[in-house]
């Protein structure tokens, strides 16, 4: 029968300092083997160890630490393994390109650019008629034709350049102002001039108001005074700054004259100018009678008239023509 070796104490010390090396310092405090610099930098270093205090779950799933009875608290570390299924969906990629600034600018007059044109080509902005008011003689479709602006975008019409065309081409326009409405909407309101003189020269019958401009007959005006001028009346100096369309024909002051004088022609007669002897007109006897420029004297011209033609019949003189424009010195031919 096999018996069973017996270790005693001091042979487990015997054969743990024959088998140490001589490497080991020992530590005299602990009585332990410490290892030598060289083997601690060899070996290496351990990961901190983190203790973990033992949790229990009370009510309400709140963890609250627990002592035991015993007095010794106890620390268990208890490891939760949740497991987890990662869900991952397909990448798309997208590839766009790298625009500047430009680029964006560059998109944005086109598409501008085309909205304007569609605009421009649309019937609904396409000008139709221009809606006139105000007017006696003016018509709508002499509008038209002066601005010429039927058929045409709406977006080509600026109030400003529409009444200076107007103005141009009808002289007989005293004021007009212009509205644009859209979608095609041109709104024309104007005041005429209202003439006082119906001027033949040659042939050429203009009319003139009291402000002594003058422009072609429109229509028909009732009760001017007909004047048959042998010659165009002094020119008038002119003012850069007024436009054509505002400058006189004749002295403002000539055409109130020539109304003071109306009444005193013979009905059916018309009035006569002359650049040298003044205004007048043809006595239904055949002569010509003038009563000069200045018409503030006009009763006292008509009464020295009448005692002339009462004396030169008697005389058996048949005058071609009488002048009475100086009261201190008439004279005949």
């Amino acid at each position: 029968m096999t018996t069973k070796p017996t270790f005693t104490r001091s042979d487990f010390v015997r054969q743990r300092r024959s088998s140490r090396s001589p490497l080991d310092v020992f530590n005299p405090s602990s009585g332990t083997q410490r290892p030598s610099r060289s083997q601690t930098a060899s070996r290496p270093a351990k990961a901190p160890v983190t203790s973990h205090r033992s949790a229990t779950i009370g009510r309400g799933g709140v963890p609250a630490r627990r002592a035991q009875a015993t007095g010794r608290s106890q620390n268990y570390d208890i490891a939760f393994s949740v497991g987890r299924t990662a869900v991952r969906a397909p990448a798309v990629t997208l590839s766009l390109p790298d625009l500047g600034p430009r680029w964006i600018s560059a998109g944005i007059s086109l598409a501008l650019f085309a909205l304007l044109f569609m605009l421009w080509n649309s019937s609904t902005f396409a000008v139709s008629t221009a809606e006139l008011t105000g007017a006696q003689r003016l018509t709508s479709a002499d509008v038209d034709a002066a601005i010429s602006l039927v058929g045409e975008p709406i977006f080509m019409a600026v109030p400003a350049e529409i009444a200076a065309t107007l103005r141009a081409a009808y002289p007989d326009i005293s004021e007009v102002k212009v509205r644009v409405a859209f979608p095609n909407r041109i709104k024309v309101n104007v005041v005429e001039r209202a003439p006082v003189l119906a001027w033949n020269l040659n042939g050429t019958v203009y009319w003139i108001d009291a402000n002594g401009v003058s422009f072609l007959p429109r229509g028909s005006v009732e009760g001017l005074i007909q004047v048959a001028a042998t010659a165009a009346p002094d020119p008038l100096p002119t003012d850069p700054e007024v436009p054509f369309y505002e400058q006189a024909y004749i002295d403002p002051q000539m055409v109130g004259a020539m109304v003071a004088l109306a009444p005193y022609v013979p009905a059916g007669t018309p009035m006569s100018n002359d650049p040298v002897y003044g205004m007048g007109w043809q006595d239904p006897q055949g002569w010509f009678v003038y009563f000069g420029q200045n018409t503030s004297d006009i009763p006292m011209k008509l009464v020295v008239y009448q005692s002339i033609v009462e004396t030169l019949p008697r005389q058996g003189i048949q005058p071609d023509l009488i002048s009475v424009e100086f009261l201190d010195a008439p004279f005949y031919k």
